[in-house]
């Protein structure tokens, strides 16, 4: 049995395990229904010279049964006429055709028969050829989807290994977190910028000293008045 017979006699299971081993699906189912194709046609030529060959032996039997029959006419003829010799030969001449006539129809009834069972291994080469076209879509859709799923496995594990976008990923936040803190940074600066003199006037203004410093205060400019 070819391979690819026994392609299109699997079932579903096996069948992307042998599709597998082919280098490419497409054009090979192609080819193996061209040369199915191609075999019925070349089948069915011999069949056709085998039928021209029975319908020739029938002639040639019903030509012979027609002689028979017609010497056996000539036979009746003569006796009528009171020739017995002669309806003796023509009986004879009857008597040769029919055996002739008995041989070819031996011949022409094997050859009938063969022609017969002929036809249906025409008949049952057509509809493994049906199968064929009838399966060669699934057997190619089959292959296709095992080859889609093994390039996405394929494709999620060297994702799994390879850590390197995930490293990217994590460099990247870092640096825009460092972004972020560096801007706060320059903004603290520029609120801290200006006419430093305004600015001690600024925060002397908004100082506010409690009631015991005070109190100090007034105590030592005291002392300052007395002793001098």
């Amino acid at each position: 049995m070819s391979i690819f017979k026994r392609i299109f006699k699997v079932g579903e299971a096996k069948a992307n395990q042998i599709v597998d081993g082919l280098e490419k699906p497409e054009l090979m189912l192609e080819q193996a229904i061209k040369d199915k194709s191609k075999q019925i046609k070349e089948a069915k030529q011999a069949v056709m010279s085998v039928i021209a060959t029975e319908r020739q032996t029938r002639a040639l039997l019903l030509k012979e049964q027609n002689e028979k029959g017609n010497w056996e006419g000539k036979a009746q003829q003569a006796l009528k006429a009171g020739n017995e010799e002669l309806a003796v030969k023509a009986l004879n001449r009857s008597t040769e055709h029919e055996s002739k006539a008995t041989n070819l129809e031996t011949t022409w009834k094997a050859q009938k028969a063969s022609v017969d069972q002929l036809k249906i291994e025409i008949v049952k080469m057509e509809d493994e050829l049906s199968e064929f076209k009838r399966n060669k879509d699934f057997i190619i859709a089959q292959s296709k989807t095992a080859e889609v799923k093994k390039q996405i496995y394929e494709a999620k594990a060297n994702m799994a290994s390879d850590r390197s976008a995930d490293d990217l990923m994590a460099r990247m936040k870092a640096k825009a977190e460092r972004a972020t803190f560096e801007a706060d940074a320059a903004q603290e600066m520029a609120l801290d910028s200006g006419d430093s003199l305004e600015n001690e006037f600024d925060k002397l203004g908004t100082t506010s000293a409690s009631a015991d410093v005070s109190a100090k205060l007034e105590a030592m400019k005291k002392q300052l008045n007395a002793g001098s």
